[in-house]
């Protein structure tokens, strides 16, 4: 299963934005104390392991050791978003270890049910002949099993659900920052990053000031009339700029968001670094800044 869990299922206790309460997984430790068990519960059915979420055609598929087990005790939906795409009855016979029910039907036997006398066998229903004589077993239950798959009837180590896409104001797919939050950044990094480009425009506007000599003459006679425009193309282009790679390492790896646009670096993205401050940017951020 994806380890980033998508719009609508989140962990249990996270903020309603991240998901839709209706659709709460959780962790569960697994052998050598590692998290490697993601849990889904059903209010009446209790907790299953999660196999899988096909989130392109909304499935889920679930598991557990016992699978024909946890039908018999009664697998139930109610008060859940959650349906078998592919419902089939099947019939469960309790027969003697003797008794080898394929020789008759095509039938499943459960190993994790049967013992050394007796065996648990499932057979669907559309194959099964009531008329027939099955002597040696006994019918004990009637059951609808959600299969992964309407040709795969002989198949039951997992269970397969569907759900409908809930709406409401926690129809967010994909994770990121709120509007409020990213417009609350952009004040917050937006401050010091024009500070910094100031800094930059003046240092190179004024570089007797870096050398301690004595303001210019043409310097002082600016008038207030004049007024900067950033640097010019040759003055950027000085600037170094890189081509991240598929597996691109980062000069400060903490460092990976572009405070401009405060979007991630990805591969294929070329980054332009201040060497005055050692900070990079997206190229196409910081230029429009220079």
């Amino acid at each position: 299963m994806r380890q980033c869990n998508d719009f609508p299922f989140r962990l249990a206790y996270s903020p309603h934005c991240c998901g839709n309460p209706n659709f709460n997984l959780s962790c569960r430790i697994g052998q050598h104390n590692l998290l490697d068990q993601t849990i889904i519960n059903f209010p009446i059915s209790g907790d299953f392991r999660v196999h899988a979420i096909i989130y392109s055609t909304a499935k889920l598929l679930i598991t557990d050791p016992c699978i024909p087990k946890r039908l018999l005790q009664g697998f139930h939906l109610s008060g859940t978003p959650f349906h078998p795409p592919y419902p089939e009855t099947y019939i469960f016979l309790n027969c003697s270890s003797q008794s080898n029910i394929s020789m008759v039907y095509p039938g499943i036997r459960f190993s994790c049910l049967s013992g050394i006398n007796f065996s648990i066998w499932g057979i669907p229903t559309i194959d099964y002949n009531p008329s027939s004589s099955l002597s040696w077993c006994v019918e004990i239950a009637k059951i609808i099993v959600p299969l992964r798959n309407p040709n795969h009837r002989y198949f039951i180590d997992d269970i397969v659900l569907t759900w409908k896409q809930p709406g409401g104001n926690c129809s967010i797919k994909k994770r990121g920052f709120s509007s409020g939050t990213k417009y609350a950044l952009i004040f917050i990094l937006g401050t010091p990053i024009t500070l910094i480009v100031l800094c930059i425009i003046v240092y190179n506007v004024f570089p007797c000031c870096d050398h301690g000599q004595q303001p210019n003459v043409e310097i002082s006679s600016f008038t207030a009339e004049q007024t900067v425009n950033g640097l010019d193309g040759s003055r950027i282009e000085a600037y170094p700029i890189t081509l991240l790679g598929e597996n691109f390492k980062l000069s400060r790896p903490n460092d990976n968001t572009c405070s401009i646009c405060l979007s991630e670096y990805e591969a294929k993205e070329s980054i332009r670094t201040i060497p005055d401050c050692s900070h990079y940017f997206h190229a196409n951020c910081i230029d429009e800044w220079l």
